[in-house]
């Protein structure tokens, strides 16, 4: 039967979408730890549920039915169509804007927690409250992975994105051209053009300030003084 097939497919599509997310989650989790010490003690931690889970299973079907069911619930819902996911979708964020965002909250910190984000969008964007389950769509929408536990100097550990993560860096500040029939000031010490710079020192005499190609920080100064008549 059709409806069927459809069914089956929809379960597998649901079943794959979540050993994938599942696996990446737990890897990311586990590799988060700032020491090995933090990677063993994670491990143990996954390994005791796993066990206890898997002693139930043994002693009695009942849990594994049990699992089967949620398992399918999830899976389902995992392989949601787009077209009934675009029913609760947020107000669009440009993935740029959402990196710039994301600097802004991390400053020099290891990262940002979803709700820092969460908070912030709430105060900018009035009439909206903005959730971490809301952040986190709208994170991962942008291709941008998120971690279990992510540390913030004042905040502690919580779900958020790392800094290694965030798309590129921070935009640059526009730069303002020019005034029209102004000529901009060099500074010789820090030029790194390979063109000359001339400064007249007065009394006939100039200096030129020619950057070196090969070492950018270094720039050779040549003294001349023109004859007096």
């Amino acid at each position: 039967m059709t409806w069927f097939r459809k069914a089956m497919e929809r379960l597998a599509k649901g079943s794959s979408a979540l050993i994938v997310k599942t696996g990446r989650g737990t890897t990311a989790w586990l590799r988060a730890g700032e020491k090995f010490s933090d990677f063993v003690v994670r491990v143990l931690f996954l390994a005791v549920p796993v066990g206890i889970v898997w002693s139930l299973l043994v002693a009695t079907t009942a849990v594994m039915w049990i699992l089967v069911v949620l398992w399918c619930i999830a899976a389902w819902r995992a392989a949601q169509p787009a077209q009934e996911k675009s029913e609760g979708k947020e107000p669009d964020l440009h993935p740029d804007d959402l990196a710039d965002l994301l600097w802004e909250l991390a400053e020099d910190r290891k990262g940002v927690h979803l709700a820092q984000v969460a908070q912030q969008l709430t105060k900018e964007m009035p009439g909206r409250s903005w959730t971490v389950k809301d952040v986190r769509r709208l994170v991962e929408a942008a291709g941008i992975p998120t971690r279990h536990s992510v540390r913030v100097q004042g905040l502690g550990v919580a779900v958020g994105v790392h800094r290694q993560d965030i798309p590129s860096s921070p935009s640059p500040a526009p730069v303002s051209p020019s005034p029209q029939g102004v000529e901009p000031q060099v500074n010789p010490a820090t030029a790194t053009a390979t063109a000359p710079y001339v400064r007249d020192l007065g009394g006939g005499a100039t200096a030129t300030f020619t950057p070196d190609p090969q070492q950018p920080n270094r720039t050779h100064v040549t003294v001349t003084k023109t004859a007096e008549n």
